[in-house]
């Protein structure tokens, strides 16, 4: 019944839509990109250190299970 009392969604109010959807995804990946080129430099050097220590435990594990 309620389907009955809503007006159909016209063509140009779900072009409208979709426009400030689309808008709306791009103002956020703008941000989340300046956010990221802030902490870019870290977070490498992050993961560069992870791997560092991964590769370090992955050989001391390596010769020390040699018989």
């Amino acid at each position: 019944m309620a389907d009955k009392d809503k007006e159909p969604v016209t063509l140009a109010r779900r072009f409208l839509s979709f426009c400030f959807a689309v808008f709306g995804g791009i103002l956020l990946l703008h941000f989340s990109l300046q956010l990221l080129s802030q902490f870019w430099g870290w977070l490498v050097l992050l993961a560069a250190v992870g791997a560092a220590g991964y590769a370090a435990f992955r050989i001391t594990q390596s010769r020390r299970d040699r018989w």
